[in-house]
């Protein structure tokens, strides 16, 4: 597989959604490929929007990874059942490659049996919103994502999280409507000196202290995805 080409292929889309999931999302893929075996993904957090909007595309660029080169199924979970709809609308093409649940996803996670969990190569938590201005219950859910199935992972799995500031970062915080009124006013947040801040806080420092790497792409101060692999 021309890992290179593949991200190409979907460039457009991780431009425009910003950040560094591009160099980020080549990163996670090369690990993928690199077990060279059919994948089994989950993703908390499915792809609501339009392609052309700014969301990451992480549904769409997964499910042809799974298609089209390694073979194996992709799940993605939402408690929006429209969000859902719109996901298998924008996916049409993979939607044999693709699980779709409507679920609150502690739960499902919880549901899955251990084998089904040990089977997974790459869970990807990204289903809570994130408010800088009241961050906590986006970072308590992931977290809870993460308890839901940490004492079954496989060794080898991979964990990444989304929507994630640097150190040390300042931020504009802008809330808009679906014809993009702006909502609110621009809110100023400052993140601490020491710590990433966003969706995988409380993650990050539980993965660290038990003694996962982390892996970030951090190349200017806009939101990242973080992964963690054991070393």
């Amino acid at each position: 597989m021309d890992i290179n080409k593949f991200i190409k292929k979907h460039e457009k889309s991780l431009n425009y959604s910003g950040g560094g999931r591009k160099q980020h999302f080549q990163l996670i893929i090369e690990k993928l490929v690199a077990l060279n075996k059919p994948l089994t993904i989950i993703e908390t957090g499915t792809l609501w929007a339009p392609l052309d909007t700014p969301m990451g595309g992480f549904t769409y660029i997964f499910g042809d990874l799974i298609k089209n080169y390694t073979g194996g199924k992709l799940i993605t979970i939402d408690i929006n059942s429209k969000h859902i709809e719109n996901a298998k609308q924008s996916t049409k093409e993979f939607q044999d490659v693709i699980e779709y649940v409507t679920s609150d996803s502690v739960k499902h996670l919880e549901s899955m049996n251990d084998n089904e969990i040990e089977e997974v190569d790459l869970f990807y938590f990204d289903s809570y919103d994130f408010s800088s201005s009241d961050p906590i219950p986006s970072q308590l859910h992931h977290f809870r994502e993460l308890s839901a199935v940490y004492k079954r992972l496989s060794k080898n799995v991979i964990l990444s999280v989304d929507d994630n500031l640097p150190p040390g970062c300042w931020m504009d915080e802008i809330i808009s409507g679906g014809n993009g009124k702006i909502l609110s006013k621009k809110i100023f947040h400052g993140t601490p000196p020491n710590r990433w801040f966003g969706k995988g806080t409380l993650i990050d420092c539980f993965l660290t202290s038990e003694g996962w790497e982390r892996i970030n792409t951090y190349d200017k101060p806009s939101m990242q995805v973080l992964t963690y692999i054991l070393p």
